[in-house]
Protein backbone atom coordinates (compact mmCIF):
# COMPACT_ATOMS: atom_id res chain seq x y z
CA UNK A 1 0.00 0.00 0.00
CA UNK A 2 2.89 2.25 0.58
CA UNK A 3 4.45 2.01 -2.44
CA UNK A 4 0.93 2.44 -4.04
CA UNK A 5 0.71 6.06 -2.10
CA UNK A 6 3.88 6.96 -3.48
CA UNK A 7 3.28 6.40 -7.41
CA UNK A 8 -0.14 7.13 -7.28
CA UNK A 9 -0.72 10.16 -9.56
CA UNK A 10 -4.46 11.86 -9.88
CA UNK A 11 -5.66 12.98 -13.04
CA UNK A 12 -7.21 15.47 -12.43
CA UNK A 13 -10.63 14.26 -14.12
CA UNK A 14 -12.86 15.80 -11.49
CA UNK A 15 -14.80 18.92 -11.46
CA UNK A 16 -14.52 21.61 -9.55
CA UNK A 17 -17.50 23.94 -8.32
CA UNK A 18 -17.56 27.89 -8.83
CA UNK A 19 -18.02 30.69 -6.60
CA UNK A 20 -19.56 33.67 -7.40
CA UNK A 21 -16.21 35.00 -8.77
CA UNK A 22 -15.64 32.40 -11.05
CA UNK A 23 -12.90 30.85 -8.98
CA UNK A 24 -12.83 27.34 -7.85
CA UNK A 25 -14.50 26.76 -4.61
CA UNK A 26 -12.62 24.46 -1.88
CA UNK A 27 -14.83 20.81 -1.39
CA UNK A 28 -15.56 22.91 2.15
CA UNK A 29 -16.63 26.22 0.44
CA UNK A 30 -19.08 23.73 -1.62
CA UNK A 31 -20.34 21.99 1.27
CA UNK A 32 -21.00 25.63 2.76
CA UNK A 33 -22.65 26.72 -0.71
CA UNK A 34 -24.87 23.10 -0.14
CA UNK A 35 -26.27 23.98 3.63
CA UNK A 36 -27.19 27.39 2.21
CA UNK A 37 -29.18 25.97 -0.34
CA UNK A 38 -27.47 26.07 -3.24
CA UNK A 39 -26.78 23.56 -5.51
CA UNK A 40 -23.57 22.39 -6.12
CA UNK A 41 -22.20 21.84 -9.52
CA UNK A 42 -21.30 17.93 -9.09
CA UNK A 43 -22.28 16.02 -6.28
CA UNK A 44 -19.78 16.04 -3.46
CA UNK A 45 -17.71 12.86 -2.95
CA UNK A 46 -17.43 11.72 0.94
CA UNK A 47 -16.67 7.98 0.92
CA UNK A 48 -16.45 6.80 4.11
CA UNK A 49 -12.96 6.11 4.58
CA UNK A 50 -11.17 5.30 7.99
CA UNK A 51 -10.60 2.22 9.37
CA UNK A 52 -8.12 1.53 6.06
CA UNK A 53 -5.70 3.92 7.16
CA UNK A 54 -4.61 1.40 10.37
CA UNK A 55 -3.49 -0.55 7.77
CA UNK A 56 -1.78 2.25 5.88
CA UNK A 57 0.07 3.05 9.70
CA UNK A 58 0.67 -0.73 10.26
CA UNK A 59 -1.78 -0.68 13.36
CA UNK A 60 -4.53 -2.42 14.77
CA UNK A 61 -8.07 -0.78 14.24
CA UNK A 62 -8.49 -0.81 18.16
CA UNK A 63 -4.89 1.36 18.59
CA UNK A 64 -5.77 3.24 15.52
CA UNK A 65 -8.73 4.62 16.71
CA UNK A 66 -7.07 5.51 20.04
CA UNK A 67 -4.01 7.43 18.07
CA UNK A 68 -4.76 10.78 16.67
CA UNK A 69 -1.05 11.60 15.13
CA UNK A 70 -1.45 8.18 13.22
CA UNK A 71 -5.09 8.76 12.65
CA UNK A 72 -4.28 12.24 10.77
CA UNK A 73 -1.32 10.92 9.53
CA UNK A 74 -3.34 8.70 7.09
CA UNK A 75 -5.87 10.24 6.37
CA UNK A 76 -3.67 13.27 4.58
CA UNK A 77 -2.01 10.30 3.24
CA UNK A 78 -5.47 9.08 1.78
CA UNK A 79 -7.12 12.15 0.82
CA UNK A 80 -3.65 13.41 -1.01
CA UNK A 81 -3.79 10.04 -2.94
CA UNK A 82 -7.64 9.91 -3.78
CA UNK A 83 -8.32 13.28 -3.75
CA UNK A 84 -11.82 12.91 -2.04
CA UNK A 85 -13.66 15.65 -0.84
CA UNK A 86 -14.47 14.52 2.44
CA UNK A 87 -12.36 13.57 4.71
CA UNK A 88 -13.54 10.76 7.30
CA UNK A 89 -12.04 12.18 10.39
CA UNK A 90 -13.20 9.57 12.89
CA UNK A 91 -16.25 6.97 12.46
CA UNK A 92 -16.26 4.54 15.52
CA UNK A 93 -20.00 2.82 15.77
CA UNK A 94 -19.76 2.07 19.39
CA UNK A 95 -17.86 5.29 20.73
CA UNK A 96 -20.61 6.24 22.69
CA UNK A 97 -22.00 3.53 23.73
CA UNK A 98 -18.40 2.56 25.16
CA UNK A 99 -18.17 6.25 26.64
CA UNK A 100 -21.80 5.74 28.18
CA UNK A 101 -20.17 2.47 30.21
CA UNK A 102 -20.98 -0.84 27.98
CA UNK A 103 -18.01 -2.86 27.01
CA UNK A 104 -17.11 -3.11 23.61
CA UNK A 105 -15.32 -6.69 22.89
CA UNK A 106 -13.12 -7.14 20.17
CA UNK A 107 -14.29 -10.68 18.07
CA UNK A 108 -10.69 -12.53 15.99
CA UNK A 109 -12.15 -11.33 12.88
CA UNK A 110 -11.63 -7.65 13.72
CA UNK A 111 -15.66 -6.85 14.12
CA UNK A 112 -16.87 -5.50 17.54
CA UNK A 113 -19.60 -6.20 19.78
CA UNK A 114 -21.25 -4.61 22.61
CA UNK A 115 -22.70 -5.13 25.66
CA UNK A 116 -24.49 -2.96 27.97
CA UNK A 117 -23.75 -3.08 31.83
CA UNK A 118 -25.82 -5.76 33.90
CA UNK A 119 -29.48 -3.87 34.93
CA UNK A 120 -32.53 -5.43 35.89
CA UNK A 121 -35.10 -2.59 34.57
CA UNK A 122 -34.31 0.41 32.24
CA UNK A 123 -34.53 3.25 35.28
CA UNK A 124 -31.31 0.98 36.60
CA UNK A 125 -29.75 1.16 33.25
CA UNK A 126 -30.33 4.64 33.60
CA UNK A 127 -28.42 5.47 36.32
CA UNK A 128 -25.41 3.02 35.47
CA UNK A 129 -24.78 5.16 32.72
CA UNK A 130 -22.09 7.83 32.77
CA UNK A 131 -22.78 11.96 32.24
CA UNK A 132 -23.37 12.64 28.65
CA UNK A 133 -21.36 15.81 28.89
CA UNK A 134 -18.17 14.10 29.51
CA UNK A 135 -17.94 12.18 26.69
CA UNK A 136 -15.81 13.88 24.22
CA UNK A 137 -13.35 15.00 27.62
CA UNK A 138 -11.10 11.58 27.42
CA UNK A 139 -10.47 8.30 25.88
CA UNK A 140 -11.70 8.04 21.71
CA UNK A 141 -13.94 10.60 21.69
CA UNK A 142 -10.72 13.29 22.73
CA UNK A 143 -8.82 11.17 20.24
CA UNK A 144 -12.11 12.19 17.56
CA UNK A 145 -11.39 16.02 18.42
CA UNK A 146 -7.75 16.05 17.96
CA UNK A 147 -8.27 14.47 14.79
CA UNK A 148 -10.37 17.44 13.56
CA UNK A 149 -8.30 20.22 15.02
CA UNK A 150 -5.01 18.62 13.69
CA UNK A 151 -6.63 18.23 9.69
CA UNK A 152 -8.27 21.46 9.87
CA UNK A 153 -4.65 22.88 9.91
CA UNK A 154 -2.54 20.14 7.93
CA UNK A 155 -4.99 20.04 4.90
CA UNK A 156 -4.84 23.50 3.36
CA UNK A 157 -6.68 22.47 -0.03
CA UNK A 158 -9.81 22.14 2.53
CA UNK A 159 -11.62 19.38 1.73
CA UNK A 160 -14.89 18.61 4.23
CA UNK A 161 -14.05 17.12 7.53
CA UNK A 162 -16.26 14.94 8.54
CA UNK A 163 -17.33 12.36 11.22
CA UNK A 164 -20.05 9.47 12.20
CA UNK A 165 -22.53 10.81 15.24
CA UNK A 166 -24.67 7.82 16.27
CA UNK A 167 -28.38 8.52 15.99
CA UNK A 168 -30.53 8.20 19.42
CA UNK A 169 -32.47 5.67 18.08
CA UNK A 170 -29.83 3.06 16.97
CA UNK A 171 -27.93 4.37 20.69
CA UNK A 172 -30.71 2.98 22.35
CA UNK A 173 -30.57 -0.24 20.94
CA UNK A 174 -27.14 -0.48 21.65
CA UNK A 175 -27.67 0.20 25.19
CA UNK A 176 -30.58 -2.56 25.71
CA UNK A 177 -29.11 -6.51 25.82
CA UNK A 178 -30.84 -8.42 22.80
CA UNK A 179 -33.38 -9.91 24.78
CA UNK A 180 -34.84 -6.48 25.30
CA UNK A 181 -35.29 -5.97 21.79
CA UNK A 182 -38.08 -9.10 21.00
CA UNK A 183 -39.78 -6.35 19.24
CA UNK A 184 -38.97 -2.49 17.73
CA UNK A 185 -41.48 -1.12 20.28
CA UNK A 186 -39.77 -2.24 23.10
CA UNK A 187 -37.17 0.36 23.47
CA UNK A 188 -38.02 2.31 26.14
CA UNK A 189 -39.26 6.17 25.21
CA UNK A 190 -36.97 7.14 28.19
CA UNK A 191 -33.85 5.49 26.75
CA UNK A 192 -34.59 6.91 23.31
CA UNK A 193 -34.84 10.67 25.38
CA UNK A 194 -31.16 9.70 27.01
CA UNK A 195 -29.91 8.49 23.78
CA UNK A 196 -30.77 11.98 22.14
CA UNK A 197 -29.23 14.32 24.72
CA UNK A 198 -25.97 12.16 24.31
CA UNK A 199 -26.27 12.18 20.40
CA UNK A 200 -26.40 16.13 20.65
CA UNK A 201 -23.74 16.53 23.14
CA UNK A 202 -21.11 14.47 20.73
CA UNK A 203 -22.21 16.59 18.28
CA UNK A 204 -21.56 19.83 19.66
CA UNK A 205 -17.78 18.38 20.50
CA UNK A 206 -16.90 18.06 17.24
CA UNK A 207 -19.02 20.98 15.64
CA UNK A 208 -16.83 22.65 18.13
CA UNK A 209 -13.23 20.76 16.80
CA UNK A 210 -13.66 21.93 13.66
CA UNK A 211 -16.50 18.92 11.58
CA UNK A 212 -17.52 20.36 8.29
CA UNK A 213 -20.31 17.97 8.65
CA UNK A 214 -21.93 15.82 10.66
CA UNK A 215 -23.40 11.96 9.76
CA UNK A 216 -26.03 11.43 11.96
CA UNK A 217 -26.32 7.44 11.50
CA UNK A 218 -29.48 5.29 12.10
CA UNK A 219 -28.42 1.45 11.47
CA UNK A 220 -31.86 0.78 14.03
CA UNK A 221 -35.00 2.21 12.13
CA UNK A 222 -37.59 -0.59 12.53
CA UNK A 223 -41.31 -0.35 11.25
CA UNK A 224 -42.66 1.95 13.86
CA UNK A 225 -46.38 4.01 13.60
CA UNK A 226 -45.86 7.63 12.95
CA UNK A 227 -46.58 9.11 16.03
CA UNK A 228 -43.49 6.78 17.08
CA UNK A 229 -41.16 8.88 14.23
CA UNK A 230 -42.85 12.13 15.20
CA UNK A 231 -41.14 11.66 18.23
CA UNK A 232 -37.94 10.60 17.06
CA UNK A 233 -37.70 13.45 15.04
CA UNK A 234 -38.64 16.01 17.78
CA UNK A 235 -35.51 14.52 19.47
CA UNK A 236 -33.40 15.11 16.50
CA UNK A 237 -34.55 18.49 15.64
CA UNK A 238 -32.93 20.13 18.14
CA UNK A 239 -29.44 18.46 17.37
CA UNK A 240 -29.75 19.27 13.74
CA UNK A 241 -30.63 22.72 14.46
CA UNK A 242 -27.04 22.69 16.43
CA UNK A 243 -25.10 21.11 13.83
CA UNK A 244 -26.30 23.72 11.67
CA UNK A 245 -26.06 27.18 13.95
CA UNK A 246 -22.04 25.91 13.92
CA UNK A 247 -22.09 26.18 9.88
CA UNK A 248 -22.16 22.36 9.79
CA UNK A 249 -23.96 20.05 7.23
CA UNK A 250 -25.74 17.30 9.16
CA UNK A 251 -26.19 14.23 7.05
CA UNK A 252 -28.65 11.67 8.00
CA UNK A 253 -27.69 8.17 7.02
CA UNK A 254 -30.30 6.12 7.47
CA UNK A 255 -31.05 2.63 7.28
CA UNK A 256 -34.64 2.99 5.31
CA UNK A 257 -35.64 6.60 4.76
CA UNK A 258 -38.77 5.39 3.26
CA UNK A 259 -40.19 4.60 7.15
CA UNK A 260 -39.66 8.22 8.35
CA UNK A 261 -40.70 9.70 4.77
CA UNK A 262 -43.39 11.98 6.43
CA UNK A 263 -41.28 13.75 9.09
CA UNK A 264 -38.29 14.41 7.07
CA UNK A 265 -39.55 17.49 5.20
CA UNK A 266 -39.66 19.57 8.65
CA UNK A 267 -36.64 18.43 10.16
CA UNK A 268 -34.68 19.21 7.92
CA UNK A 269 -36.35 22.50 6.47
CA UNK A 270 -34.17 22.43 3.33
CA UNK A 271 -31.04 22.75 4.76
CA UNK A 272 -29.55 19.22 5.26
CA UNK A 273 -29.05 16.17 3.67
CA UNK A 274 -30.91 13.17 3.45
CA UNK A 275 -28.58 9.98 2.50
CA UNK A 276 -30.74 7.37 0.93
CA UNK A 277 -28.90 3.34 0.78
CA UNK A 278 -28.62 2.59 -2.86
CA UNK A 279 -28.29 -0.82 -2.02
CA UNK A 280 -26.52 -2.55 0.89
CA UNK A 281 -23.22 -4.01 1.42
CA UNK A 282 -24.05 -7.34 1.07
CA UNK A 283 -26.70 -6.46 -2.07
CA UNK A 284 -26.40 -4.75 -5.63
CA UNK A 285 -28.41 -1.68 -6.62
CA UNK A 286 -31.45 -2.44 -8.36
CA UNK A 287 -33.34 0.06 -10.25
CA UNK A 288 -36.26 0.27 -7.95
CA UNK A 289 -33.97 1.53 -5.44
CA UNK A 290 -32.68 4.62 -7.41
CA UNK A 291 -36.85 5.79 -7.86
CA UNK A 292 -37.26 5.09 -3.81
CA UNK A 293 -34.42 7.67 -3.67
CA UNK A 294 -35.01 9.93 -6.05
CA UNK A 295 -36.15 13.09 -3.66
CA UNK A 296 -33.22 12.47 -1.53
CA UNK A 297 -30.28 15.07 -2.17
CA UNK A 298 -27.58 12.42 -1.43
CA UNK A 299 -26.80 8.31 -2.05
CA UNK A 300 -24.67 5.77 -0.08
CA UNK A 301 -23.15 2.95 -2.31
CA UNK A 302 -22.40 -0.27 -1.33
CA UNK A 303 -19.16 -1.17 -0.21
CA UNK A 304 -18.95 -4.01 -2.34
CA UNK A 305 -18.05 -1.35 -5.19
CA UNK A 306 -14.59 -1.12 -3.60
CA UNK A 307 -13.88 -4.39 -3.12
CA UNK A 308 -11.00 -6.45 -4.96
CA UNK A 309 -13.17 -8.19 -7.16
CA UNK A 310 -16.00 -5.68 -7.87
CA UNK A 311 -19.00 -6.35 -9.87
CA UNK A 312 -18.93 -4.69 -12.86
CA UNK A 313 -22.77 -4.73 -13.03
CA UNK A 314 -22.93 -2.86 -9.50
CA UNK A 315 -20.83 -0.15 -10.84
CA UNK A 316 -22.70 0.51 -14.07
CA UNK A 317 -25.98 0.27 -12.15
CA UNK A 318 -24.44 3.00 -9.38
CA UNK A 319 -23.15 4.91 -12.26
CA UNK A 320 -26.67 4.96 -13.83
CA UNK A 321 -28.20 6.16 -10.72
CA UNK A 322 -25.61 9.00 -10.79
CA UNK A 323 -26.29 10.30 -13.70
CA UNK A 324 -29.90 10.06 -13.06
CA UNK A 325 -30.31 10.94 -9.87
CA UNK A 326 -27.99 13.40 -9.85
CA UNK A 327 -27.61 13.60 -6.00
CA UNK A 328 -25.27 16.29 -4.15
CA UNK A 329 -23.76 14.39 -2.03
CA UNK A 330 -22.19 10.85 -2.36
CA UNK A 331 -20.78 8.50 0.29
CA UNK A 332 -21.05 4.91 1.14
CA UNK A 333 -23.21 2.93 3.30
CA UNK A 334 -20.62 2.11 5.97
CA UNK A 335 -17.16 2.37 6.63
CA UNK A 336 -14.54 0.95 3.78
CA UNK A 337 -12.85 -2.08 5.33
CA UNK A 338 -9.18 -1.96 5.95
CA UNK A 339 -9.06 -5.40 3.88
CA UNK A 340 -10.00 -3.15 0.40
CA UNK A 341 -7.23 -2.83 -1.72
CA UNK A 342 -6.52 0.84 -1.83
CA UNK A 343 -5.83 0.62 -5.54
CA UNK A 344 -9.27 -0.92 -6.16
CA UNK A 345 -10.44 2.15 -4.40
CA UNK A 346 -9.07 4.48 -6.39
CA UNK A 347 -10.59 2.92 -9.77
CA UNK A 348 -14.21 2.71 -8.35
CA UNK A 349 -13.61 6.50 -7.06
CA UNK A 350 -12.55 7.17 -10.61
CA UNK A 351 -15.40 5.78 -12.21
CA UNK A 352 -17.73 7.58 -9.72
CA UNK A 353 -16.43 10.82 -10.94
CA UNK A 354 -16.84 10.31 -14.50
CA UNK A 355 -20.47 9.33 -13.89
CA UNK A 356 -20.51 12.64 -11.84
CA UNK A 357 -19.25 14.58 -14.80
CA UNK A 358 -21.19 13.47 -18.00
CA UNK A 359 -24.78 14.90 -18.78
CA UNK A 360 -28.01 14.01 -16.34
CA UNK A 361 -29.94 10.99 -17.99
CA UNK A 362 -33.93 10.20 -16.62
CA UNK A 363 -34.12 7.01 -14.99
CA UNK A 364 -35.15 3.89 -17.05
CA UNK A 365 -38.56 3.17 -15.28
Amino acid sequence: MVRFLARCQTDGSHLQALNYMGEPLTPRGTLKALLRGETPQRPLLMPIIFSLGSRLENLPLREFQSNPTKIANALRQIRAVLKVDGVACYFDPFLEAEALGCRVEWLPDGSQRVTPPPYTDVDELLQKLKTPDSICEKGRGRAGCEVLQRLKAMLRDEPALMVRVTGPLTLAAQLLSPGDLDTPASVPSSLIECAAEVTACVAKEFVAAGADAIFLTEDFLPDLPDENYQHWAALLEPVINLVRFYDCLPVLLLEDPARVGAVLPGLLQGHGCLVGRLGTPERKPEAGDWRATASLRGLALPNNLFAERADDGCMSAACAAIRGLRPMLLTTTADIPMTADLKQVATALKSLREACAEPEQGLRR
